[in-house]
């Protein structure tokens, strides 16, 4: 028996009963004249200016209104007691194609528009068969979100065209009849033909690629000659997929992303002082971002420096005293570090970060301390 097959789950129907380790790869269950192109991201939407990393990190790790378990979302109508958990479910779907092959439930509602077509999106999932209460493929289980392009045929049909109508922190069902999913042959032996099938998506973020379009093929100078609107939107939509790196953990290319939208705000012909305070206020957020990406990769010398260029425009600016204090304590210069860290406080008096890290800033002092007082016992006896 291969790896697939010890790790499927599905009582009385494909096979033996075996209990699901991980989950499966929705790659391997897709329409097999699909084109093939998922990418996992394990090495971090439509974000606006006002993004905050660690509030999205932390809501990265939720899985709160996310179930592993497929609820009957059952009712108190004893006429339906009759019917299947799927049955129950299409009694509360609203169509989202002419014919009923896509229906829509939303579990939990978004925020922000509709994701625009094209995007690139990240998404956790649980997909069920009907009859079975536990998924057949989950990224939850592999605690792995999926990262795709919408309309690239990277998923089945029916999941491209639900996840199309969705908004940012959404969390809805999409049942998907077999035309829209796996067709008459299935995916033998883990799905059967005509197999009708759903899933429990949410949408943690996307990134919108229509402003980077047409920039990439533009020469330098056409780029220099860009209206300061247009140069806006780049760096924007750049920022944006550097965040979407940062939250899926892959730190370097962050880095890469948020240097290349400073780059691209550094092109700018300024006309007025209005324009220098906008790049100058989207530069502090990227370089506010790169030193949260070298905190995270124990470079703590470049984080350090990052925020330190943050400071040089705006020296109360909270996020980059966080940065200092936190790249020094690392480095082993506490006085420094708790210099930085009450200028934290002074501006953001309830910050639970910069608490927690003068709290461990005070545990590596007494620690350090209490080797002092032993190395001078050792030495002088």
């Amino acid at each position: 028996m291969n790896q697939a097959e010890k790790s499927l789950y599905i009582p009385g129907t494909l096979g033996p009963t075996i209990m699901l380790k991980e989950g499966l790869d929705l790659e391997s269950l897709k329409k097999t004249n699909a084109t093939a192109n998922i990418e996992f991201t394990t090495e971090d939407t439509d974000y606006d200016e006002e993004t905050d990393l660690k509030a999205d990190e932390n809501y990265f790790g939720s899985s709160n209104n996310f179930s592993y378990m497929l609820d009957n979302d059952s009712d108190d109508d004893e006429t339906n007691a009759d019917l299947t958990w799927f049955q129950r479910l299409n009694s509360k779907m609203n169509n989202i194609t002419e014919d009923g092959g896509v229906k829509k439930m939303i579990r939990k509602e978004g925020v922000g528009s509709v994701v625009p077509s094209g995007s690139k999106v990240r998404i956790h999932y649980n997909g069920y068969m009907e009859d079975l209460d536990e998924p057949f493929d989950s990224s939850r289980i592999r605690n792995q979100p999926l990262q795709i392009t919408l309309e690239q045929g990277q998923v089945i049909h029916g999941l491209d065209i639900g996840i199309s109508t969705m908004r940012k922190f959404e969390i809805a069902r999409f049942l998907i009849e077999s035309t829209y999913a796996y067709g008459n042959m299935g995916c033998p032996p883990r799905i059967p033909g005509h197999a009708l099938v759903c899933f429990e998506v949410e949408l943690l973020g996307y990134s919108d690629p229509s402003a980077l379009d047409d920039y990439e093929g533009l020469t330098d100078e056409e780029k220099r000659d860009l209206p300061f609107k247009r140069i806006i939107e780049v760096s924007k939509a750049l920022k944006a997929e550097g965040n979407e790196l940062y939250l899926c953990e892959d730190f370097r290319k962050a880095i890469r992303k948020y240097f290349k939208a400073i780059n691209t705000l550094e092109s700018a012909t300024l006309k007025n002082e209005s324009q220098e305070r906008e790049v100058i206020h989207m530069c502090i957020k990227s370089y506010n971002n790169i030193g949260l990406c070298y905190l995270k990769t124990g470079s703590f010398g470049k984080a350090l420096s990052s925020a330190r260029r943050v400071l040089s425009w705006q020296n109360d600016n909270s996020k980059a005293l966080y940065i200092c204090g936190k790249a020094l304590r690392h480095l082993g210069e506490f006085s420094k570090s708790r210099k930085y860290f009450t200028r934290a406080l002074s501006v953001s008096p309830k910050s639970k970060d910069v608490v927690k890290e003068v709290k461990l800033l005070d545990e590596m002092e007494m620690k350090f301390q209490l080797v002092e007082k032993q190395m001078c016992k050792n030495m002088f006896g």
